[in-house]
């Protein structure tokens, strides 16, 4: 009981304060979210280094930090899409930095160096372009996507975790979670079409269907990316990412639907929107 105390205690807080930053404004939200990106990057190589493996630790922070500023600025227009050729040379800089480290495993630290940009940088340096988008020709910051995104998470979590416990018989992916349920899955579901039919009468300038369609996959995009954050713990031995919140875990355990959810509404709105 004490337990559930502190993680909701914990969990309000951390949800006001990511709610405030998004609401304050650009600037607000791009410093958090790229402390917050720069720091899940680290938890990430920290759990790979867990594992026995020998990531580049600042050089991957150093691109994760370049690859989130630039397309904070290539969303916003102040930069265009060129100033992605900068970060090259800090691509295949790590290769040639690899020759002088004398680590164990070098593809595999590599590999994994990269992979932490893939699977950490690029899905919140994504949540730029969902922030700032066209209207009527100009490109502004608009904060009610990203709100949208992470009512929905929140909504789904909760929903999932309640109708989990209650009526949870038919195992989602044991092997990897065996605590999830269909049931669960389906309780995450509708907690989000719930949110999303409230935000209509929030966000009138959004149609039902495209928040309803938003939060299905959500909810699906978010528990896969959950399930490959369980895989990735489980196979190293570790029940928590990090220590970052009582009762949460680490930035990896609060963001891990965001990582895949967030390319896949950036997908859906960049191309079919």
């Amino acid at each position: 009981m004490k337990e559930l105390h502190t993680r909701t205690i914990w969990g309000f807080l951390f949800a006001t304060v990511l709610t405030a930053a998004i609401l304050l404004g650009a600037v607000w939200f791009g410093v958090l979210f790229l402390i917050i990106s720069v720091f899940a990057l680290r938890e990430f190589y920290a759990l790979c280094r867990e594992a026995g493996y020998s990531p580049q630790v600042y050089p991957g922070l150093v691109a994760g930090i370049f690859l989130f500023i630039l397309s904070f600025f290539t969303a916003n227009q102040t930069i265009n899409y060129t100033a992605f050729y900068y970060i090259l040379p800090v691509i295949y800089a790590f290769p040639v930095y690899e020759l002088f480290r004398k680590k164990k495993e070098p593809i595999a630290n590599l590999a994994l160096t990269g992979f932490g940009l893939i699977y950490v940088t690029v899905p919140f340096s994504l949540l730029n372009f969902l922030a700032f988008h066209e209207i009527e020709g100009v490109v502004n910051y608009h904060y009610e996507l990203l709100i949208s995104l992470f009512i929905f998470v929140w909504a789904s979590d909760s929903g999932a975790y309640i109708l989990g416990v209650r009526f949870g018989r038919h195992r989602l992916f044991e092997r990897i979670s065996p605590k999830k349920s269909w049931e669960g899955l389906f309780g995450g579901v509708f907690t989000a079409l719930i949110a999303a039919w409230i935000l209509t009468f929030i966000f009138p300038q959004y149609s039902p269907l495209l928040l309803a369609i938003m939060a299905i996959l959500v909810v699906i995009a978010g528990t896969v990316g959950d399930l490959v954050e369980s895989m990735i713990k489980r196979s190293i031995g570790v029940k928590d990412s990090g220590r970052f919140m009582p009762g949460h875990g680490g930035l990896l355990d609060r963001f891990d639907s965001i990582l895949l959810a967030s390319p896949v509404i950036y997908f859906v709105f960049r191309f079919f929107l």
